[in-house]
């Protein structure tokens, strides 16, 4: 598992990093949701747009995306999107 980047417990960096993953995203899907969970570092995307879509955008915003298995949410909270998280690895 890699750190959490310290931009996370800077609440003002944490809604920036926010603002700019759901501008890029919703260039192609206007109705994409993004959430973070910031004591993870574990991000939720709700969106229409395929799996391989949402990870090449993140990596290319700079995020370390990778996506999780139905074995990585067991007993997490569920999944609403294509499950895709960032500062994990």
């Amino acid at each position: 598992m890699t750190s959490l980047p310290d931009t996370l417990s800077d609440p003002t960096a944490r809604l920036s990093r926010l603002a700019m993953i759901n501008a890029a995203l919703r260039r192609l899907d206007p109705d994409a949701q993004v959430a973070l969970e910031a004591a993870s570092g574990r991000m939720k995307v709700l969106t229409v747009l395929p799996e391989a879509e949402v990870v090449r955008i993140l990596r290319e915003l700079g995020e370390p995306a990778t996506l999780s298995t139905a074995a990585d949410d067991a007993g997490a909270d569920a999944c609403c999107g294509c499950g895709c998280r960032s500062g994990q690895g």
